[in-house]
């Protein structure tokens, strides 16, 4: 009996483009699915690392026993770790004024008197701080300051008033104060947080600033009480 072996058919053209396009489909799928990798790369460096602005501010304090107000202006430099952290130092000048007045005593014949004094700094202020931001509205903040004294006020005076509650000149209002000497540097904490707008490329930060001195005013003041303030702050970045 005579065997008969079977030939398998030769690959056709058809076959060969069929095998040859699969085979060159597969790089195309890999290159689609490496593409999202290469977006979220672009996404994390998407941002400027260095960033300038300006910045005023309103606050209150106090120093033991007196009431402060105040207020600054200034500048502010960022440069950007990452998307959320930041460095921020900046340079500003601050006017703040601490006074106190006494409860009125009587003088008779319908007259009392009050004491006043008060002291008046002008400070060139430089802190660092660290600034987070978790979310794209919302910022936190912390660090040390350097602060300068550039020029101090000490002022007392006594206030007259007669029975219907009027300023009088009933003697004289100035007192001879012994020019109290203030501290020349301060080193302070600062912490704080707010909220930020974007808009157009510029971004607005509204927020609250707490500070507290490590060093007295002045030792010349009684118990070397230590400065502090809560200020509201606006700051403008380009």
């Amino acid at each position: 009996m005579t065997m008969i072996t079977a030939i398998p058919p030769a690959a056709t053209e058809d076959d060969s483009y069929s095998t040859e396009e699969s085979t060159q489909a597969e790089p195309a799928e890999e290159s689609v699915s490496a593409a999202p990798a290469a977006e979220k790369s672009s996404e994390d460096t998407d941002y400027q690392k260095i960033r300038l602005g300006g910045h005023i501010g309103v606050g209150v304090g106090g120093l033991g026993d007196l009431t402060g107000v105040g207020g600054y202006v200034g500048g502010s430099l960022r440069y950007y770790i990452n998307k959320q952290l930041a460095v921020a130092p900046e340079v500003n000048f601050i006017f703040r004024y601490f006074y106190e007045t006494s409860d009125r005593v009587s003088l008779g014949n319908g007259y009392e008197y009050e004491y006043e004094q008060g002291i008046s700094q002008i400070l060139m202020d430089v802190p660092l701080l660290a600034r987070y931001e978790p979310l794209s509205f919302l910022y936190v903040e912390g660090g040390l300051r350097l602060a300068f004294c550039l020029a101090d006020m000490f002022s007392a005076q006594y206030n007259y008033y007669d029975s219907y509650d009027n300023e009088v000149d009933y003697a004289s209002d100035l007192v001879a104060a012994e020019d109290i000497e203030t501290s020349s540097v301060y080193v302070s904490l600062v912490l704080g947080a707010g909220a930020q707008f974007h808009q157009g490329g510029h971004d607005m930060n509204v927020g609250l600033r707490f500070m507290y001195d490590f060093n007295s005013v002045s030792d010349d003041v009684k118990d070397k009480p230590s400065a502090w303030n809560i200020q509201l702050s606006m700051t403008y970045l380009l």
